[in-house]
């Protein structure tokens, strides 16, 4: 059968393409056009209208703006009190803390409590999360108390949306605003696994680091960050708090993969300086680190440290592509450089966000790595069609066009290989009579000699490395071989080819001469090498058993 038979016509890939593209169209067509079916909840159906206030020092009441913040020392609480309405029939009341411990009551009653004291591994604050209290229309005009209290200066005295209505109404309008953001998220994680499964595969078949793997641990790192910074957080982890804390050690460390990939993509010329750069990571890490332990300082605080590295490595980083470009060795790494550049202004983007106390949840990140993957796997995708024909070439230059068997530098090597790892036994075979061939039937009959050779010697040494030497000569290694098995096997080969040549006058004069020699694991290659030689010259002059031979030797040796 031909290989056209095995080959979906062009025309029938292309209509089911056509036709998935329709639909795809669609679908997202309809989903525009069409109403909506489901009801919506806005922001505003979902919102606590009523008047918050504090009571100051002098016991005065202060109306206070709700999302906002108020002037409060870090750990000390802030308490806001409202009336619910005498028309009130919700049956929760919600609000995000921010790094705060919340306490809600209703008529001096306490309904809900979020401290994380007893479940978070280290830390003064609580994790950021949606604090829910249960309330029922026996509640209204009762008085609303909620304490707030943070340990961080940034975040104490912070009040954000109180919401009221039902829980599943609020947590529908909390996916509608962030549903997609998470989502960005777990398909960036995916991603990541699976460009680092890849690149590792990559590197067992062709022995060599892929720049992929490095871009696999950014985006993993960016994930993980998108997602400890995501909205819903608590929906899909039971212990928020260390996902929030995973949040900081991303951005300590997510400078090392970066120099790793840049690193690589410049084929080390700037090493040193990275090295320095990630020592200075380390460093920051450990320092950070530590400080949170000991309960000096949280990671919030010394969140500014680890934002310089991260400027730091990008200033190093632009730098050397400077350098680069004015040196003109950047044109080998065009389109990684693209990427690069747009995932460095990217997170640069989100920091400047994160000072301005407003969170794009990694949407710039996963843009910025988006963009680079792509471009990365372009790059990798000619590099492996770059290492393919080079190994094809190798295959080529490596392999005897007449027996397919390897040549002699190629075998030699897989010999000294298998020698290393395994006792066995060398071979040298010569076939006898190739002159006489040629000159009596023609080069073609020498060749279809040496093929059968070659054929004779991969079916009878089965597991053995067989290789041809040049001319008439081949060489092979048997691991694990024993005395018995060689004698049995060696019948074998010189039966079979005494057979398959007697079918044809032209190949009839060839014969074979086998030297052998039994070697142990680990052994001299060279010296091995000359003993099978000699026990060949030895057979093609006496016509005796190379093994034998050199047993007498031996002797002759322990004699003398």
């Amino acid at each position: 059968m031909t290989e056209e038979k095995y080959t979906i016509r062009k025309y029938k890939r292309i209509l089911f393409y056509v036709v998935i593209c329709v639909l795809l169209a669609a679908f997202l067509l309809g989903q525009y056009i069409y109403p909506s079916e489901r009801e919506t909840v806005t922001e505003e159906s979902i919102t606590y209208t009523g008047t918050f206030y504090r009571v100051l020092a002098d016991g005065t009441k202060e109306e206070i703006p709700v999302p906002g913040k108020c002037d409060v020392p870090a750990g000390e609480p802030l308490v806001i009190r409202s009336v619910l309405p005498q028309d009130y029939h919700e049956n929760t009341i919600a609000i995000r803390s921010s790094l705060e411990n919340v306490r809600i009551y209703i008529g001096g009653e306490l309904r809900a409590v979020y401290d994380t004291e007893n479940t978070r591994p280290f830390g003064k604050n609580s994790a950021s999360g949606y604090v829910f209290c249960e309330t029922s229309g026996e509640d209204a005009g009762q008085e609303v108390r909620i304490e707030l209290q943070s340990f961080t200066d940034k975040y104490s005295g912070v009040v954000n949306t109180v919401y009221c209505g039902d829980k599943s109404d609020i947590w529908a309008y909390m996916l509608h605003c962030y549903f997609m953001v998470t989502l960005i998220a777990c398909a960036m994680l995916f991603a990541g696994l699976v460009v680092l499964i890849i690149s590792l595969v990559l590197d067992i078949i062709y022995k060599t680091r892929f720049d992929l793997e490095y871009l696999g641990w950014c985006m993993i790192l960016g994930a993980v960050w998108m997602l400890g910074e995501s909205k819903l957080r608590q929906l899909f982890v039971s212990n928020a708090s260390i996902l929030s804390n995973m949040c900081f050690f991303v951005v300590m460390l997510c400078p090392v993969p970066l120099m790793f990939y840049i690193d690589s993509v410049q084929q080390g010329r700037y090493r040193k300086v990275y090295h320095v750069a990630e020592c200075i990571t380390c460093v920051n890490f450990v320092l950070c680190t530590s400080l949170q332990l000991l309960n000096i300082a949280d990671f919030i605080s010394t969140m500014f440290l680890s934002h310089l590295v991260i400027v730091g490595t990008f200033l190093t980083i632009f730098i050397t592509i400077c350098r680069d470009l004015i040196k003109g060795t950047a044109k080998h790494y065009k389109l990684p450089l693209i990427g690069l550049v747009v995932a460095m202004i990217a997170v640069m983007l989100e920091v400047t966000e994160v000072y301005r106390v407003v969170s794009m949840s990694g949407i710039f990140i996963a843009t910025g790595l988006v963009v680079l993957l792509v471009v990365t796997l372009i790059q990798t995708m000619d590099r492996i069609r770059e290492l393919e024909l080079a190994r094809q070439r190798e295959a080529r230059e490596s392999l005897d066009y007449l027996t397919g068997l390897p040549m002699r530098h190629k075998g030699e090597k897989l010999i000294l290989e298998k020698m290393q790892e395994h006792d066995g036994c060398l071979g040298f075979v010569d076939m006898d009579n190739l002159k006489k061939i040629n000159d009596v039937y023609g080069h073609k009959a020498g060749d279809r000699a040496l093929r059968l050779v070659g054929a004779m010697l991969t079916e009878c040494m089965e597991n053995a490395v067989v290789c041809r030497l040049g001319g008439d000569e081949f060489l092979f290694y048997l691991p694990e071989a024993s005395e018995e098995e060689m004698n049995m096997r060696m019948r074998k080969l010189f039966e079979s080819f005494g057979a398959a040549k007697n079918l044809t006058a032209e190949t009839s004069p060839a014969s074979l001469s086998c030297g052998l020699c039994m070697c142990r694991q680990g052994g001299n290659f060279e010296e091995y090498y000359m003993r099978a030689d000699k026990a060949l010259y030895y057979v093609k002059q006496n016509g005796k058993n190379s093994y034998r031979f050199y047993e007498k030797l031996e002797e002759q040796q322990t004699d003398a």
